[in-house]
């Protein structure tokens, strides 16, 4: 066993000790570990642990990411959806004849045009962790851990896609926008969401731990 893969037991031992000239070293010999496949004094630091699995999972979770004209794709999609429910709801209400729609100012015009935007991404991406646009290019929405993100998550999401310019935050080299970032969630493909679980973020390291 070479010296980087002890490192990776000793990061997440309780006895592990740093030294600013050698680096990460044994608590009890004071030197670098020297056990070939595992070690009898090993003390899992379950803090430390956890922190290293959330680490390893966000990079997972970041590489899967979609980004570029797939995301374009499920904006654009998105909108005409959008477009076509905001005059779906308006055909409603004035056939209805119900009264406040004919007395809207312009402003009070945008602002249900943007509640039903808003409201159409909650109802979507929670309940089914799509939306229109996603469905067609096989792409969900999932948190950092790859799981099915929270209500919490999905509302703080579905509003900040309300900021300006946000619809153009994942089209550069970055493939996480603004939402995704804000909100703890991201988009992948859907194919690759069965890939995401705990022996693929863990790796053989982890499973020698167990």
């Amino acid at each position: 066993m070479e010296r980087k893969e002890r490192v990776e037991f000793c990061k997440k031992c309780t006895k592990r000790k740093f030294s600013r000239e050698k680096g990460l070293l044994c608590g009890i010999t004071n030197a670098y570990a020297t056990f070939e496949i595992d070690c009898a004094d090993f003390e899992e630091d379950t803090k430390e642990y956890e922190r290293i699995r959330k680490y390893q999972r966000d990079l997972t979770i970041d590489d899967k990411a979609v980004g570029g004209w797939i995301r374009f794709g499920n904006l654009f999609i998105d909108r005409i959806v959008h477009l076509g429910i905001v005059f779906a709801v308006g055909f409603v209400l004035v056939a209805a004849e119900v009264d406040f729609i004919f007395n809207l100012s312009r402003l009070e015009e945008v602002l249900l045009e943007w509640s039903i935007y808003v409201l159409y991404y909650i109802i979507m991406e929670y309940n089914f962790q799509v939306s229109v646009g996603k469905l067609i290019t096989g792409t969900v929405v999932v948190d950092v851990n790859g799981k099915k993100p929270t209500l919490k998550a999905i509302v703080g999401r579905s509003f900040s896609r309300l900021v300006p310019f946000d619809a153009f935050s994942f089209l550069g080299s970055d493939t996480i926008g603004w939402h995704d970032t804000w909100s703890g969630t991201r988009v992948i493909k859907k194919k690759d969401l069965s890939n995401v679980d705990e022996d693929s973020l863990d790796g053989d390291i982890f499973d020698e731990l167990n």
